[in-house]
């Protein structure tokens, strides 16, 4: 499926092929933020001063650095320095304070953090937790004042603008393909979070099918406004980018209301998304220019008609995850199945419906999605320190995704549901994902989730947890009315819940285990004591 750039697996490296990069285009833009640009040159000579210094500071090849900032370009100069040094990358969510802040540094044995000064504060009240950790690099990302006495009580503090001057040679450490180049902690939207431990072959496989499910070149400029520590920016923003030899562009925040401007003003034709920014920007006020915008694709969501004629950019959709890569997706030039995510990517994985006990399923029967790789070191080395998780995701030889999809005749996949999200009903099977849809599909709706609700009867009722669209006075009679027009009978809800927000991860997915629990429950709704 689709034709894709030929790079020989020793070569897959993110310090190999960023040098490749500096030389074959040195003064050529890479990476451009609000308020700086730099060349490859640049930005080259600005990392490996980086590097050099985190080399004196005792981190060597198998290290631990963690990174815990807003997108900017020391950010990007952080782990690409690390990369040099076959020091490992650990980004942290830039919302996480308390038990998961030290839960996620302890578990990945992190000794040196680099984070901004407007989140030390948050280190400086788990530092006691954290007897790895070394050495905090503060970089000054706004004029903030820190009260740094409770680091320095535990560790040494210094400044990031100091590991931008001194040497700018070249690091020599040899890095091989299956050297680790990060630990990129998992969602967790049904329990604590997982570190995947990927090699810098994974990272790149993984840009490299992206460079081929979007034809991505050399004249295309690429846009994020995707936090860094996510990986769509970074393993499929900025090393695309460089594989390619083109530029970049980024923004602190994401903004819906200013998305399209911002793609304007760096005149970007690939932007980067989530599936929630669809109905998001959707919902934005209709403007004359709706569709004067230089990008021709949005990576990633739901293909939607709406969405594309209004826009005139085309939504690709994959399906994927950190573990794995682009396990499916459908070529440009080729028609989707509608609803799917398209064909196997069988040129890196070895793709399947399997039934509990891992039986290979047929077309049109929902299983989970297991997958094999078909190059080595394409995907997760392992979860690191969590062996019997490990054990568990690959047993019988097969790593399990945790989500449930189905198989058409003609080879297409659909994804279905989280496994662990699955309803069932009076001895039917119930998509949340399809409710969503269609709940997230009216204007009132800022967003919604379907979750099980323990049936009197035995298997499940549907719950569906709604936030209202601002100044929209909503009532689970509107709800009602709204499923019982639109949905199949089985399908529309006994409960509704109201709430302000959803609980999600730091990648926007809704945690729905803590809606489960009842956590922050809002008034909920019974739409049999109405039918009394």
């Amino acid at each position: 499926m689709g034709e894709k750039q030929d790079i020989p697996i020793t070569e897959k490296t993110v310090p190999f092929l960023f040098r490749r990069a500096v030389n074959l285009c040195p003064h050529k833009t890479f990476i451009r933020s609000p308020d700086n640009t730099l060349t490859y040159s640049e930005f080259n000579d600005l990392t490996n001063c980086c590097a050099n210094r985190l080399a004196e500071k005792g981190l060597k090849k198998g290290g631990k650095l963690g990174i815990m900032m807003h997108n900017s370009i020391a950010f990007v100069h952080s782990w690409i320095a690390a990369s040099k040094l076959g020091v490992i990358y650990v980004p942290i969510n830039t919302d996480y304070k308390g038990d998961i802040l030290q839960y996620q540094l302890n578990k990945a044995d992190v000794t040196h953090l680099i984070v901004d000064v407007s989140l030390a504060s948050r280190v400086g009240d788990v530092i006691s937790e954290l007897p790895q950790l070394q050495e905090v690099i503060l970089y000054q990302d706004a004029e903030t004042e820190s009260d740094l006495a409770l680091l320095a009580g535990h560790c040494t503090v210094s400044e990031f603008e100091n590991f931008l001057i001194g040497s700018a040679l070249e690091p020599s450490v040899e890095i091989r393909h299956t050297d680790p180049l990060a630990i990129s902690f998992t969602s967790g939207t049904t329990g604590p979070s997982k570190g995947v431990l990927a090699t810098n072959c994974h990272v790149i496989s993984f840009a490299m099918d992206w460079i081929t499910a979007c034809q991505f070149d050399m004249n295309d400029r690429l846009f994020t406004p995707l936090p860094m520590f996510h990986a769509i920016a970074t393993w499929l923003g900025v090393i695309p980018t460089f594989i390619v030899g083109t530029e970049i562009a980024f923004v602190k925040n994401l903004s819906i209301s200013r998305f399209w401007d911002d793609v304007r003003k760096y005149n970007s034709s690939v932007v980067h998304g989530i599936f929630a920014m669809v109905p998001m920007l959707l919902k934005q006020p209709e403007r004359e220019d709706d569709k004067d915008v230089p990008a021709r694709l949005f990576y990633i969501g739901q293909r939607n008609e709406t969405f594309e004629t209004r826009f005139n950019c085309r939504i690709v959709e994959v399906y994927g995850a950190t573990e794995t890569g682009i396990v499916t997706y459908t070529p440009l030039e080729e028609e989707p199945a509608r609803g799917s995510c398209g064909r196997a990517n069988t040129s890196s994985y070895h793709v399947a419906i399997v039934d509990d006990e891992d039986n290979i399923q047929p077309a049109g029967v929902v299983g989970e999605i297991v997958v094999r790789p078909a190059q080595p070191f394409s995907m997760i080395q392992e979860y690191y320190n969590m062996s019997t998780e490990t054990l568990d995701a690959f047993r019988n030889l097969w790593f399990h995704t945790g989500d449930n999809g189905r198989l058409d005749s003609d080879g297409f996949f659909y994804y279905v549901d989280r496994k662990k999200d699955a309803i069932r009903r009076r001895g039917e099977n119930i998509s949340s994902f399809e409710l969503e849809v269609v709940l997230n599909a009216d204007d009132r709706v800022a967003e919604c989730a379907a979750i099980a609700e323990p049936s009197d009867l035995g298997e499940d009722d549907v719950k569906m947890v709604v936030v209202p669209a601002a100044g929209t006075a909503l009532t689970a009679e509107d709800i009602w009315d709204l499923c019982e027009n639109r949905m199949p009978k089985f399908w529309v809800p006994r409960y509704v819940e109201f709430r302000e927000s959803l609980p999600k991860t730091p990648n926007q997915k809704v945690q729905k285990y803590l809606l489960r629990k009842g956590m922050d429950q809002g008034p909920v709704f019974d739409r049999e004591e109405r039918d009394d």
